[in-house]
């Protein structure tokens, strides 16, 4: 009868023990888990930050009208001037002659093709051929003498 017990204690003991390494095996797996809930938080709220960031310099780039890929064709934008919340004043170079446009959501109307040129600003900026001489002139810049 003895025996017996001793079988039934070492019985319960080994499955208790059993018991108690599989709890632990499952919280090791839990914490140690790539994808946990505090992981995928943090995954989505630093995409969510990187795409908020895009859109913010999208809509900078936009209103400062550093966006314009035309600058080198025939067409560019020489001056804009906003009169409203949706209307604006635009000069354009179209070839040798400059056109004064205005522009709403709705409708754009030549308000007078000039005679004379008007000379900018940004004239001159608008004569660089783009982005290599951007980049280049930006490289020079940077690669000074350094002592």
């Amino acid at each position: 009868m003895k025996l017996l017990s001793y079988l039934v204690l070492a019985c319960f003991t080994s499955i208790s023990f059993a018991a108690e390494i599989e709890k632990t095996a499952d919280l090791k797996t839990l914490s140690g888990s790539p994808l946990n809930s505090t992981v995928l938080l943090e995954t989505l709220g630093g995409l969510l930050l990187v795409l908020a960031i895009i859109a913010f310099l999208t809509w900078l780039l936009r209103r400062t009208g550093q966006f314009n890929s035309a600058a080198n064709g025939k067409i560019k934008i020489i001056a804009g001037l906003s009169l409203g919340s949706r209307e604006k004043a635009v000069l354009l170079q179209v070839g040798e002659q400059q056109i004064l446009l205005g522009v709403t959501p709705q409708h754009i109307q030549t308000l007078h093709i000039l005679e004379n040129n008007i000379e900018t600003q940004n004239k001159a900026k608008a004569v660089t051929s783009g982005f290599a001489d951007k980049l280049q002139q930006m490289m020079k810049k940077n690669t000074g003498p350094q002592s």
